[in-house]
């Protein structure tokens, strides 16, 4: 099996765990949405230039998604006393509590996978890291390029 057929591979893996094992109430919402919330969440005074860039996605796709998560009463839109030009977004109750039960996933995620990870020793593990880290780069670049070339299909 070639390398980007096992990222592949790794990819429908995690998301098939995250099912089996996540919260009930995080089943009606995909990583992008759950991120969102996780961004909302922690960032201060969201809004969809922030959020974008905090996940590194196209302004246009947080735009659809904060569209379907204020249509499920996750998240309500804000604006600050003198500033009418700026939307923010905070969570609603409801958005409150998937935040909480995500970041519990996200920690039980965290707990099960360094256990696996300290079967390595830290050169290994660098290795992977200066990887990943270059891969990323390369996928970076390829983003901004299509950004620039008008090819988003949001």
């Amino acid at each position: 099996m070639d390398l980007l057929s096992l990222f592949k591979e790794y990819g429908d893996k995690q998301e098939i765990l995250s099912k089996l094992r996540e919260d009930q109430s995080l089943r009606g919402y995909n990583n992008s949405e759950l991120h969102i919330i996780a961004a909302i969440g922690d960032l201060e005074q969201p809004n969809v230039t922030s959020i974008a860039g905090h996940m590194g996605m196209t302004r246009g796709g947080i735009c659809k998604n904060l569209k379907k998560l204020t249509e499920a009463g996750l998240i309500s839109s804000y604006q600050i006393d003198g500033n009418a030009k700026n939307i923010y977004y905070r969570l609603t109750d409801t958005g409150k509590i998937i935040y909480e039960k995500h970041a519990e996933a996200h920690e039980a995620w965290l707990a099960r996978d360094i256990v696996f990870m300290k079967g390595f020793s830290d050169k290994q593990l660098n290795q992977v890291r200066d990887f990943m880290k270059q891969y990323i780069k390369h996928i970076d670049q390829r983003i901004e390029e299509s950004e620039k070339n008008g090819e988003s299909k949001q």
